[in-house]
C-alpha cells in the first residue's frame, strides 16, 4: 500500500488535506474540504487527478504526477473517464445552468 498526502488551497483559510491511497488495483482518494467530507464530487481530488497541481501548497507538488500514474487500471480511471464524456455532452448547457442554480441560491439568501 502507498499513500501520498496533499495540502490544498480552498475556500477556507487553512489548507484542506487530500490523501491518495493505492492498493493494488484500488484508489482512494480522500478530502477534507466540506464537499469531500462528505462523500460528493470534490475539485480538489479531480484536480490532481488530472494532473493541475496549481492548488497544492504542500512542498510535494511533483509526486502528484506518481498519483496520476496510479490512475491506470482502477475504478477511479473508468468513473473520471465516464464523467469527461458526460462534460463534453452537457458542455455550455450545463455550465449555465449550474449559473443560474447559484444565482438563484444567492437570491434566496440576500
Amino acid at each position: 500500500m502507498e499513500e501520498l498526502i496533499f495540502l490544498v488551497k480552498g475556500s477556507s483559510a487553512e489548507p484542506y488535506e487530500v490523501t491518495f491511497i493505492k492498493d493494488g488495483t484500488s484508489l482512494t482518494a480522500i478530502c477534507t474540504c466540506p464537499a469531500g467530507t462528505y462523500g460528493n464530487y470534490c475539485k480538489h481530488r479531480i484536480s490532481i487527478l488530472d494532473g493541475n497541481t496549481e492548488a497544492i501548497s504542500s512542498d510535494n507538488v511533483d509526486q502528484a504526477a506518481t498519483v496520476v500514474g496510479w490512475l491506470h487500471g482502477t475504478d477511479v480511471e473508468a468513473a473520471l473517464s465516464e464523467l469527461r464524456e458526460a462534460e463534453k455532452i452537457a458542455g455550455p448547457e450545463k455550465k449555465a445552468l449550474n449559473t443560474a442554480r447559484r444565482k438563484l441560491a444567492r437570491a434566496m439568501n440576500s
